[in-house]
C-alpha cells in the first residue's frame, strides 16, 4: 500500500548532485514530513519535496506516485501503540496496568510522530478512499482499549463505566495533550513528551480505578509491561 516501489527496494535514482543516495525513500519521507509540519500537508507540493530532498521530481515519483502515498508511509510507521494494545489485550496481567501501558505508549507515539495527529485525521477525512487504514487502525485501538477496560470492570479493578465511552475519552485526552505538547498556549506550562504521556495515563486511570490510591502501583506495573512489550525499533 502506498509507494510506487516496495519498501525493501534498494536501488535509487541519482540525486541532483549526481551521487546515488543510500536511502532515497526515507529521505523523501523525512523531507516531506518537515515540509508538512512547516507548511501543512495541503500546501506542500511534490516539486517542493523533490527540491528539499535534493532529487529530481521524476525521482520522487519513482518512489511515491502521489503525495498521499508519502502520508500513507508515515501512517505505516506510526502503529507502535496498536502493536502494544494487540499484545496486552489478551495478557493475564492486571487490566489497570495493561490499560495504563497502552495509553502511555499511545501518547508517546503521538508526541513522537513527525506530524500532528489532527493533520493526519484531517487529510484522512478528506480522502477516505486513500486512508481507510487510518480509521481501521484507530477503530482497532479503540476496541482493544475498550476490551481492557471491560476486563478491569469485571475483575473489580475499575469502576463500572461504559467501556466504549471511557476508551473514547482516554484516547481523546491523548490527542488533545499531544496538541498542547506541540503547540502550547502562551502563558501555560509546557510539557515534555514523557510529561504528557504520564499525565494522560495518570488522569485516565485515576478516574477509573475503584481504589484511586493504587495508581502508583499501577504505574510501576505498567512500566514493567512496557519494557517487554514496546515495539522493536526500526
Amino acid at each position: 500500500m502506498g509507494s510506487a516501489k516496495t519498501v525493501g527496494a534498494t536501488a535509487g535514482r541519482p540525486r541532483l548532485s549526481g551521487s546515488a543516495g543510500g536511502s532515497p525513500r526515507q529521505e523523501i519521507i523525512r523531507e516531506a514530513t518537515a515540509l508538512f509540519i512547516a507548511k501543512g500537508y495541503a500546501e506542500t507540493t511534490m516539486s517542493e519535496i523533490a527540491r528539499s530532498a535534493g532529487l529530481r521530481q521524476s525521482s520522487v515519483y519513482y518512489w511515491f506516485a502521489r503525495k498521499e502515498h508519502i502520508l500513507q508511509a508515515l501512517l505505516e510507521e506510526n502503529r507502535g501503540s496498536l502493536q502494544v494494545a494487540r499484545a496486552l489485550e489478551p495478557a493475564s496481567e492486571p487490566a489497570a496496568a495493561r490499560l495504563y501501558a497502552v495509553l502511555h505508549a499511545d501518547a508517546v507515539q503521538l508526541c513522537a510522530s513527525p506530524l500532528d495527529f489532527y493533520e493526519f485525521e484531517r487529510v484522512a477525512r478528506s480522502q477516505p478512499q486513500n486512508f481507510g487504514a487510518f480509521f481501521e487502525d484507530y477503530s482497532e485501538l479503540h476496541r482493544l482499549a475498550s476490551s481492557i477496560i471491560q476486563q478491569g470492570i469485571d475483575s473489580g479493578e475499575l469502576r463500572a463505566v461504559d467501556p466504549e465511552a471511557a476508551a473514547t475519552a482516554a484516547l481523546s485526552l491523548n490527542e488533545g495533550l499531544q496538541r498542547h505538547y506541540r503547540q502550547p498556549l502562551p502563558g501555560l506550562r509546557t510539557y515534555t513528551a514523557d510529561d504528557v504521556s504520564t499525565l494522560s495515563a495518570d488522569t485516565t486511570l485515576a478516574s477509573l480505578l475503584r481504589v484511586p490510591g493504587k495508581l502508583p502501583g499501577v504505574r510501576t506495573q505498567a512500566a514493567a509491561l512496557a519494557a517487554v512489550n514496546s515495539p522493536a525499533e526500526s
